[in-house]
């Protein structure tokens, strides 16, 4: 074994020996690992070795190989190997712009191996595609991302990627039923604050959730939007657009049920390449409960969580004398914040604050069981918040 192998062998039988720690030290350990059963067998150049993921049972094996690995990670490159065990990779869309290989067992049973981002289409300047799904898996098994969030190598450039304490953002409720803010539709007069304030518009021709899921129950032209001078920076699929296109695609993805999503998004500055970061890029995206990259949000482990925040001075509440257990709510909430549980809905059961307020469950309660209101000074303290962490103008 060469010098530069050697170093890699030492890496990675470290990485291997801080799971074991990470698994007794991390806080959330035992809630993000629940259900997840993995056996990961990694490949560096020669060197072999393999992790046993049970739920919070860990176990591993060097210079040997898995009989019945469930994923096989790794390279030939040993440059990158290093890169990767060191620690060195800046941020998730560069690391899927690399030769690091996934294998997965196909529909036949066969273990197939694709780059990372040919299995994720995550890639610079475009779109995140969403992993297929197996109706069988786990929940937290759904899709590949999901399951790589859990090995804890992945956790500091994923962290890098989204970082969390930097970014921010809000979901805003369509519900007519929360009234009006300065004589508008509060979602509608949100969206026009910051748009009217906006240093400059970037509009993006297609929503790429619902362009790359085929949406059947959405308009895919109601494409997201960028506000603020990192607008200039941006090089990706759109075009720098007017405050009056803004405000027009506003109305219609309201008009049309899609839920605003606004705020500051580390992640999109990164896909969309308008680095460096700086707090002058705004992210609107215009979800909707069936194509939403946000949909695997839900199976996110602790770490990711926090910076998808409900609006300030929203509730949502069930009335279980008018609920009858129908679950059209579950059909809708993408964030893991429903359940129903005796043929009744229940919000938050757990009080993990999953629920984002984005009223999609009262819109669609067949008999009104579901309640979603606001206080007075909600819109003002919310507005408060994303600007502290981005300025559009």
């Amino acid at each position: 074994m060469d010098e530069k192998e050697a170093k890699i062998r030492g890496l990675f039988v470290k990485m291997l020996e801080d799971a074991a720690k990470y698994a007794e030290e991390y806080e959330f350990y035992e809630e993000d690992m629940k259900g997840f059963h993995e056996v990961v067998q990694w490949k560096f150049g020669s060197i072999r070795g393999y992790q046993i993921f049970d739920e919070t049972e860990y176990s591993f094996k060097i210079d040997e190989e898995a009989e019945v690995p469930t994923l096989v990670l790794g390279c030939t490159d040993l440059d990158l190997a290093y890169q990767f065990l060191n620690d060195e990779i800046s941020h998730w869309p560069a690391f899927m712009g690399t030769k690091f290989m996934v294998g997965m067992k196909g529909s036949d049973g066969k273990m197939k191996e694709k780059k990372i981002g040919k299995l994720t289409g995550f890639a610079p300047g475009n779109a995140p595609r969403l992993s297929s799904s197996k109706e069988n898996a786990p929940v937290k098994q759904r899709s590949l991302s999901a399951r790589l969030l859990r090995i804890p190598i992945f956790r500091p450039i994923m962290e890098r990627t989204a970082d969390p304490e930097n970014s921010n953002d809000v979901r805003i409720p369509i519900n007519e039923s929360l009234g009006t803010y300065e004589n508008e539709l509060i979602s509608i007069a949100v969206l026009e604050y910051f748009i009217n304030k906006a240093s400059h518009v970037y509009i993006f021709p297609q929503c790429p959730c619902r362009a790359l899921a085929n949406c059947k129950n959405y308009d895919a032209s109601i494409g997201c939007m960028a506000l603020g001078k990192g607008v200039l920076r941006m090089e990706t699929f759109g075009r720098i657009g007017t405050k009056e296109e803004a405000l027009e695609r506003s109305r219609r993805a309201v008009a049309a049920g899609l839920l605003p999503s606004l705020g500051r998004v580390k992640s999109d500055t990164i896909v969309y390449r308008a680095l460096p970061e700086q707090g002058d890029l705004m992210h609107i995206c215009f979800c909707c409960p069936c194509c939403c990259v946000e949909a695997h949000g839900k199976d996110s482990p602790e770490y990711l969580r926090g910076w998808h925040q409900k609006m300030e001075g929203v509730s949502v509440t069930v009335n279980p004398n008018l609920c009858n257990g129908c679950e059209k709510c579950l059909e809708v909430c993408i964030y893991g914040g429903m359940e129903v549980i005796d043929h009744l809905a229940v919000i938050d059961r757990e009080g993990k604050d999953r629920c984002k307020g984005c009223g999609r469950c009262e819109r669609i309660c067949p008999t009104g069981a579901i309640n979603i209101t606001i206080e007075e000074d909600g819109v003002d303290r919310m507005i408060a918040r994303i600007e502290s962490y981005v300025d559009v103008s």
